[in-house]
C-alpha cells in the first residue's frame, strides 16, 4: 500500500520533471564522451540479438499463475504470491532494462553487481550485454524469486550470473570485499532512504573512476527522492542523469560536474 503523502509526491515529482527535463538527443551535452551515451544509448531503440528472447521470458513470467511462497525483504511482506503478480508489479519496464543492456553493452564492465534480483529479466539484460567473461552478482532477499530467477537464466542460457541469496544488509558487504572493484551496479531494492543510501555508500567506495552507478524508483517516495538528491550532491558524484524513474552517476573526474534531467 502506498502512503497517501508518496501519492501526492509522485505526482509532485512528475510535474516537476515534465517542466524540467530536456529531450534533446543530446544535444546540450557537451562532454563527447556523455554525448555518445545519450545519443547512441539512452536514446537508441534498435532491437539486438537476446531481446526477443528475454521478453518472451517476460511474457512467460507475466502469464504464470502458479503460487510461490515468498519472504519479501524489501517489502517486509511474506505469503503466497501468484508469479504473473509479482512480475506485473516488480520487473523493470522493457525499454529501462533494454536501455542498461544497451549501456552496459558499451561500457564492457568486468565486474556488475546488481541488488534486487526480482524474477532476473534484468539480470538477463545484464548477463547478456556483459562480456563473456565478466560476473554479474546479483543479490535478493526472497529464496523464491532467486529460484525463480534461475529458471529464467538457464532457459537464455546465462552462465555468467552468480546469484547471492538472503538479505543485502548481510550479504552486500560479504560481496564488495570479495571483489576488485564494481565497475556497473544497479540498486533496486528496499527501496527506502536509508537503504539505499547506505548501499550506494558502500557500492561507490568500490567503484572506480570509470565506474557507474544507477538507482531505480528515485521518485517512488518522498525517502527516494531524498536519497536520489544526496546521492547525485555526494562528493564522489562528477555527473548525474535524472530519467525520473532511473538516476544514473558517472565519478569521473575528467568530466565536468553536470547534473541533467532528461525524458528517455
Amino acid at each position: 500500500m502506498v502512503a497517501p503523502a508518496d501519492i501526492f509526491y509522485r505526482a509532485a515529482a512528475w510535474l516537476k520533471h515534465r517542466l524540467t527535463a530536456r529531450n534533446t538527443l543530446g544535444y546540450g551535452v557537451h562532454s563527447p564522451y556523455l554525448y555518445y551515451i545519450v545519443r547512441f544509448l539512452m536514446y537508441d531503440d534498435n532491437r539486438y540479438y537476446c531481446f526477443d528472447s528475454v521478453e518472451a521470458e517476460r511474457h512467460r513470467l507475466l502469464t504464470d499463475r502458479s503460487t510461490v511462497n515468498v519472504a519479501d525483504y524489501g517489502t517486509g511482506k511474506s505469503g503466497p504470491r501468484r508469479v504473473c503478480d509479482i512480475a506485473a508489479s516488480s520487473l523493470m519496464p522493457r525499454h529501462e532494462a533494454q536501455m542498461l543492456f544497451r549501456l552496459v553493452n558499451h561500457l564492457h564492465p568486468a565486474t556488475v553487481v546488481e541488488l534486487g534480483t526480482s524474477l532476473g529479466i534484468t539480470t538477463a539484460y545484464l548477463s547478456k550485454a556483459a562480456p563473456a567473461d565478466a560476473s554479474v552478482y546479483t543479490l535478493e532477499g526472497s529464496a523464491s524469486f532467486a529460484e525463480t530467477a534461475q529458471k529464467v537464466w538457464s532457459r537464455l542460457g546465462c552462465r555468467n550470473i552468480h546469484s547471492v541469496q538472503g538479505g543485502i544488509a548481510d550479504t552486500l558487504p560479504a560481496l564488495l570485499q570479495s571483489i576488485r572493484q564494481a565497475d556497473f551496479a544497479i540498486i533496486d531494492a528496499c527501496h527506502t532512504y536509508e537503504a539505499t543510501l547506505q548501499w550506494f555508500s558502500l557500492i561507490a567506495d568500490k567503484c572506480g573512476e570509470k565506474s557507474v552507478v544507477v538507482v531505480h524508483d528515485i521518485h517512488g517516495s518522498r525517502g527516494m527522492g531524498k536519497a536520489w538528491h544526496e546521492i547525485r550532491h555526494d562528493s564522489r558524484v562528477q555527473v548525474s542523469f535524472d530519467l525520473y524513474s532511473l538516476g544514473i552517476v558517472f565519478f569521473d573526474r575528467h568530466l565536468l560536474h553536470k547534473h541533467y534531467v532528461m525524458n528517455i
